[in-house]
């Protein structure tokens, strides 16, 4: 990938991630790093994201972030192609962390995910002895996702959590599924608010 095309992925990330920080009333913003495994056993990948909720004591929260997964499985022309796919993810999510005399129990959040992903990759396969081209993604193609994800409190600010993203039509690739593990630092409501 040359320097202008990282350019101009890492620009429009920071102005997104900047924009969202400074439009949207923090409470205690969190971030989260993920390791994905795909349903391929090839497909592994990361995501970095950052979320808070919607409004203050409410279950609801906003999610944006980065997604990465390398080794994505297409089959085309009775062939499998391995293809990799870079997204930006904007996710609603709703928690639900279930109320127990049990201290283990209390630990626990669900998180029920749905949102949109847009590819910043450009997926093409080239067949040079029929001189022909199939785009299985492109750029700027945007995709439903949905997910669910199980936290577990270590502390006040720290959890690990694991889950699963689908993806029910990623661009050509049919649908695509990961299960991750992850981990999740708080931090306070630095910004006044």
């Amino acid at each position: 990938m040359t320097l202008k095309k990282q350019c101009l992925i890492v620009k429009p990330l920071q102005v997104l991630t900047l924009s969202t920080l400074m439009a949207l009333p923090s409470q205690a913003i969190e971030t989260n790093f993920s390791l994905h495994q795909g349903s391929e056993s090839n497909t592994q990948g990361i995501s970095l994201t950052i979320s808070d909720s919607i409004s203050r004591g409410s279950n609801f929260y906003w999610n944006v972030g980065y997604s990465y997964l390398d080794d994505v499985k297409v089959e085309w022309n009775q062939s499998d192609l391995f293809f990799k796919v870079d997204t930006v993810d904007a996710i609603i999510s709703y928690r639900y962390k279930p109320r127990s005399y049990n201290q283990t129990m209390k630990n626990f959040t669900f998180e029920y995910q749905f949102g949109a992903t847009m590819a910043l990759t450009e997926n093409k396969f080239v067949w040079p002895e029929l001189n022909e081209e199939k785009y299985f993604s492109e750029t700027n193609d945007i995709n439903a996702m949905l997910g669910f994800n199980v936290h577990y409190d270590m502390s006040k600010n720290t959890s690990v959590n694991v889950g699963f993203r689908y993806h029910p039509s990623f661009s050509e690739f049919e649908d695509i599924t990961s299960l991750y593990f992850g981990f999740t630092y708080k931090f306070g409501n630095q910004f006044g608010y």
